[in-house]
């Protein structure tokens, strides 16, 4: 018997994964599979499937009793992006359960409980039934090629019927196999279809698993769902299941991308001319403050040229709305401040009357300890090194005149928001940075302002926190920036 926690197996999940499970659950959510559409997310990056996480850490499981499981629970207590290593590692045994866990750098994301049945030994397996209401007509459910986005009250009242995938994975997940045999496997997986592709669906994030396998020996290539109860205080879906496996599972429905108020919207704050004969460069317009101030200066009759990253749908969305419903030009380019060059920009420098600096990493971010130099150094780089590097760029570059920055700081440098030293850290140097350029700079002229926490993606929460208006903050902005 082990007697202490320890490391039992890592791994790095990466696009070849992510598509193999894809494979084998037929969950193809998004959040999962597509890069672009994950930026706006939560997480803010490509979301390791939950039950992938579960079935590695089965694969590594150190099984000293040769036992077979009768109890799986799992609780998912923060998202694994695709890229980062994850770290597995088991306790002793306890009674007739082992306790495994799953970190990145410290931070807990996964913990799961296998209660094993061990000949006279008294069993700990305390699950409540899955409640499935076989009253009901299941209604059957084919391969979603794209999950449903339906209100929680869809759910509600219905059992659904899943076919399991019949396809043989045992060379890739062999101890799964093993213990949870071929449906049971199939089963496990098809969990990651229900939540991703049916309910939640779309706006989905698996949250906590309850299994009781002592059903798995029930020859049933089908699997029974059903919503036990939603509450919506918490977006919190309460799913009983049934078949070859049974048990309960939550998930919680998670904010979609934030929208931002449409040019119609936004006219109404503006003249139709106040920022005529204004030309703005909006470095990281393609969502979020970006989107807004590129709409903004347009519907007062500037020209705006909004950069992106790797949002070109979302970038040519901003410009067809912009250029189809006003006498403004919107024009978009591609710039990734980590791999782009100022001067790869196609425009005349000397043309602009204002710079509007929005590029940033993702914010709100998981770790373990009280600070971390990784992601201190990556704010480091976008807010201090590539702003800096834009600063000297117009000053080499201008060459009559004066043009005017905007760089956002934030309230967090005062505020100091729990877990987010890192980003205030940058923030704070970044301030004494323009206070330098200002001092020294002769053709460039810095803006800064503690912007509070606006509505964007970057702040987008399944619990509703209260955010000021970003057309309001903004304006005022704007209008300070239209004459040196």
């Amino acid at each position: 018997m082990r007697t202490s926690m320890h490391h039992i197996g890592k791994k790095t999940f990466c696009a070849e994964d992510q598509q193999l499970f894809a494979q084998i659950s037929r969950d193809c959510n998004p959040m999962h599979m597509d890069p672009v559409v994950a930026r706006r997310l939560l997480a803010g990056r490509q979301v390791v499937h939950g039950i992938h996480i579960l079935l590695t850490a089965i694969e590594f499981w150190q099984n000293d009793t040769a036992s077979l499981p009768v109890a799986i629970s799992c609780n998912f207590n923060n998202p694994v992006s695709v890229g980062e290593q994850l770290v597995f590692t088991q306790n002793a045994l306890a009674g007739n359960q082992s306790t495994l866990e799953a970190r990145v750098n410290g931070l807990l994301c996964a913990t799961i409980v296998l209660t094993v049945e061990l000949p006279g030994a008294a069993q700990q397996v305390s699950l409540s039934p899955p409640q499935v209401d076989a009253s009901k007509e299941p209604f059957g459910l084919g391969s979603l090629s794209q999950p449903l986005d339906e209100a929680p009250e869809f759910h509600l009242g219905k059992c659904y019927a899943l076919t399991l995938n019949d396809a043989d994975f045992a060379t890739r997940f062999p101890q799964s196999h093993r213990y949870l045999g071929k449906q049971g496997f199939a089963a496990m997986a098809a969990l990651s279809y229900v939540v991703g592709m049916v309910c939640p669906g779309l706006h989905s994030v698996f949250a906590s698993l309850e299994v009781d396998l002592r059903s798995s020996a029930v020859a049933n290539d089908q699997l029974y769902f059903s919503v036990r109860k939603y509450d919506p205080r918490f977006h919190l879906f309460d799913i009983g299941f049934s078949g070859c496996l049974q048990g309960r599972l939550k998930a919680f429905m998670r904010p979609p991308p934030q929208p931002q108020p449409s040019l119609q919207e936004l006219s109404k704050y503006v003249s139709g001319d106040e920022f005529k004969e204004t030309r703005s460069l909006i470095i990281g317009g393609s969502r979020g403050l970006g989107e807004v101030t590129a709409k903004v200066l347009a519907a007062g009759g500037g020209a705006v040229l909004i950069t992106y990253a790797s949002g070109l749908d979302d970038a040519q969305a901003i410009s067809a709305e912009i250029n189809r419903s006003t006498a403004s030009l919107c024009q978009i380019q591609k710039l990734d401040l980590t791999n782009d060059s100022f001067d790869s920009l196609d425009l005349d420098w000397n043309t602009l009357n204002a710079i509007y600096f929005f590029a940033t990493p993702k914010i709100f971010r998981k770790k373990a300890g009280v600070f971390d130099p990784a992601l201190f150094q990556e704010f480091y780089e976008f807010y201090v090194k590539k702003f800096y590097e834009l600063c000297v760029f117009l000053e080499k570059t201008i060459t009559s005149g004066k043009v005017q920055v905007y760089f956002p700081s934030s309230v967090a440098v005062v505020d100091r928001p729990k877990g987010m030293a890192e980003y205030a850290m940058a923030k704070a140097a970044a301030e004494i940075l323009v206070q330098e350029i200002n001092k020294e700079f002769r053709k460039v002229a810095v803006v800064c302002t503690q912007l509070p926490r606006m509505s964007t993606d970057q702040t987008a929460t399944i619990l509703k926190v209260a955010a000021a208006s970003n057309v309001e903050i903004l304006l005022p902005l704007m209008r300070s920036m239209k004459v040196l």
